[in-house]
């Protein structure tokens, strides 16, 4: 497997992070792929949803961690269309996060698609919810997006606003990854390429299991 090749050859884990993914087998990784249906998100100048984006590295993520044995849910599995009329962004966020918040010992990574007025703006970003273990999570996957995906990016890690409802209402560890911008032109096109999504699928992945270990040490 190509993701699964990307992370043993860029992301360097101690064997007590291996072991952890053992350790953890409890544990379950909540994969948020945001928007979806009638809700596509930010689109491109050349026409990419970020929705379709989002899924299609959620996917990724799922089949890594179906390679190396983490328990995950992913809040969606494909884009079904929905009625207008029926849609609730609201409803929504918050179904997702109570399905985080009914799985044991869950931790949420959500994953998104940034847009910017000025199409100079490009880098990926993450949020944490408001706990020490979210904080921790979203360190390890802004540092793995910055040194494997995009070195030149020197955004960080912050916490997430209060009305960020997805954040504000799950209950377990919790991180909203914008992953880059669509309103910038080259950055898009990389989002949209299987190889670029690879990558940050690893660098996620990889950040969870970088977390699980910090957490059976504390």
């Amino acid at each position: 497997m190509i993701a699964a090749f990307v992370l043993t050859a860029v992301f360097v884990l101690p064997q007590k992070s291996v072991d952890a993914v053992s350790t953890y087998r409890t544990g379950t990784l909540v994969i948020d792929a945001g928007h979806g249906g009638v809700d596509g998100g930010a689109v491109s100048a050349a026409g990419n949803k970020e929705s379709d984006i989002n899924l299609s590295i959620a996917l990724k993520m799922a089949s890594l961690c179906d390679f190396l044995g983490i328990n995950h849910a992913l809040t969606r599995e494909s884009d079904i269309p929905t009625s207008t009329e029926n849609y609730s962004e609201h409803d929504n966020l918050v179904a997702r996060a109570e399905m985080a918040n009914s799985i044991e010992n869950a931790v949420l990574i959500s994953i998104h698609q940034n847009k910017f007025p000025s199409d100079k703006v490009r880098g990926a970003e993450v949020m944490y919810s408001n706990s020490e273990q979210s904080k921790a999570l979203g360190l390890a996957a802004q540092s793995n997006l910055v040194s494997a995906v995009d070195p030149e990016n020197r955004r960080v890690a912050r916490p997430a606003p209060s009305e960020l409802l997805l954040t504000a209402t799950a209950k377990c560890p919790a991180i909203l990854a914008e992953c880059g911008f669509m309103s910038n032109a080259e950055e898009a096109q990389l989002l949209s390429t299987d190889a670029y999504q690879i990558k940050i699928a690893a660098a996620l992945v990889s950040a969870y299991i970088i977390y699980l270990d910090d957490q059976s040490v504390t």
